[in-house]
């Protein structure tokens, strides 16, 4: 299926990618960088000792790596990414080759790391590494929640980035890795804060923010950033959580309002009561409070924004990417099949859509193309046009996946007999009803039955429809057992 992008509309657009079956990972992801040896992360001071609720209210964490304390992440980030954490002391400049995605992309270029400390508006050093590779304006990499600028799926866009010449700036939030500060779990706008200090240290040295692209919850913060300042051209949203009141209870609780209310806070640990990082009362307040449909709507037309998804992303449902498409007005929507929250076995489809996103050089895309690098996807990924002007988003819901699969395969058939283009049908995340039922409530009150429901979800966008295509949707007859939701 064809990729649509569009450099100048600002209607939304909606394109898919499908990888070839079991590709090969090794074929798929960057070359890791040079990095410096790696050190013990620092800690920021640990908040004063308080009362901690009862051990049972703990949810199950990963265990936190050597070296780390409540404000630091585990050695698992909560965006799913290993984190490894180099420093040296001082200021250095390290000079490697140009990381390449494939040994006949080699280049004699070379790109200079250099670690740059900045101070924020809070008198905290912000610690980051400058990508030197020839462009006087950068692109800025944030990460996500409990991750650092060492992220895998940072790297991977440092290194494509910098291969067609791009400087990068990647750094860590106040709180996490290097950065002094203390870890807090929402500090969304304080993020925003540092994010804002990095941009403005570099327009001092007259250098130009080309993009900003973020990752997990650093795809929150390049949209806030973007509704609130308007110096910045180009957003890159990777897996960003558009309701933020969701995900919450799966790593708090259920009852998490009922315990920071009565404690004023929850430690999230292990079983054994370590903890890992505390959830204040305030700091939960901060993630809940944030309007993202606000936000969305107050992002400047002019600004270009990319949101990129994975459809089995199982941390933020890819639901959500659709939410960003519904409410930012010049904005381009990318689901990537298969991909993880990490983009695990397919970094390399996400480097290629934000390199024609940011408008790099098409004879890099070449290069891939005829090297041999892209066989394990479809050629089409690289066929591209404007978004359109009109579409009618189907969205279908059913108990059963042949029914659904045969009313996608009718809808996608009728809508091509009237010369319409069609996307999908994308597979949105499952929703699963779990019901308990006693056997027997007397002597068998133990004996349960568990009985499941399941409802399948499918997408299908169609592009410039006619009346002949309205027509011809009307005269479809789908079974009882799907449910079918019509937009305009």
């Amino acid at each position: 299926m064809a990729v649509s992008t569009s450099a100048s509309s600002t209607l939304p657009l909606l394109s898919l990618h499908r990888a070839a079956g079991n590709p090969n990972p090794a074929a798929l992801s960057f070359p890791p960088p040079l990095r410096a040896p790696p050190l013990r992360s620092r800690a920021a001071a640990a908040a004063a000792s308080a009362a901690a609720p009862p051990a049972e209210t703990i949810p199950d964490m990963p265990e936190e790596t050597e070296g780390t304390g409540i404000p630091m992440p585990s050695s698992i980030g909560d965006d799913g990414e290993q984190l490894l954490f180099g420093a040296t002391a001082g200021k250095e400049i390290v000079t490697r080759s140009c990381s390449q995605l494939h040994s006949s992309l080699s280049d004699s270029s070379n790109v200079s790391q250099e670690k740059i400390v900045i101070t924020n508006r809070y008198g905290e050093k912000i610690v980051g590494l400058l990508h030197e590779a020839g462009s006087n304006d950068i692109v800025v990499l944030c990460h996500g929640f409990r991750s650092s600028k060492e992220s895998r799926t940072i790297l991977c866009l440092s290194d494509a980035l910098t291969s067609e010449n791009i400087s990068v700036f990647r750094f860590d939030f106040t709180g996490n890795g290097e950065s002094e500060g203390t870890f807090q779990y929402g500090n969304y706008y304080k993020e925003v804060d540092d994010l804002r200090d990095v941009i403005l240290h570099f327009k001092k040295h007259k250098r130009d923010t080309r993009g900003i692209a973020g990752h997990s919850k650093g795809g929150n913060v390049v949209i806030l950033y973007s509704s609130i300042h308007r110096d910045v051209a180009s957003i890159i949203n990777m897996s960003g959580r558009f309701d933020l009141r969701r995900g919450i209870a799966d790593r708090l609780g259920s009852d998490y309002m009922e315990k920071i209310d009565r404690y004023g806070f929850i430690d999230v640990g292990v079983k054994t009561g370590r903890s890992i990082y505390r959830v204040t009362k305030e700091s939960l307040m901060d993630r809940l409070k944030i309007d993202m449909k606000s936000s969305c709507m107050s992002i400047d037309p002019k600004c270009r924004v990319l949101t990129i998804h994975g459809s089995d992303d199982d941390i933020v449902p890819s639901e959500d990417a659709l939410e960003f498409d519904k409410y930012i007005s010049n904005h381009e929507l990318s689901i990537i099949e298969g991909a993880d929250h990490r983009y695990s076995l397919h970094h390399l489809e996400l480097a290629t859509i934000v390199l024609k996103f940011i408008n790099v050089s098409s004879v890099y895309l070449w290069k891939l193309l005829f090297s041999g690098t892209l066989m394990p996807f479809r050629v089409n990924v690289f066929c591209f046009q404007l978004a359109p002007k009109q579409k009618i988003r189907i969205k279908l819901r059913s108990y059963w996946v042949p029914l659904i699969e045969d009313s996608c395969k009718k809808i996608i058939e009728a809508a091509k007999t009237t010369n319409a283009k069609t996307m999908g049908p994308v597979p949105l995340p499952t929703k699963r009803r779990v019901y308990c039922v006693l056997n027997s409530p007397h002597v068998h009150k133990d004996s349960r039955f568990h009985f499941e429901i399941r409802t399948h979800q499918r997408l299908i966008d169609i592009m410039y429809p006619t009346a002949q295509t309205i027509d011809s949707l009307m005269q479809l007859q789908l079974p009882a057992g799907v449910d079918v939701e019509v937009k305009l």
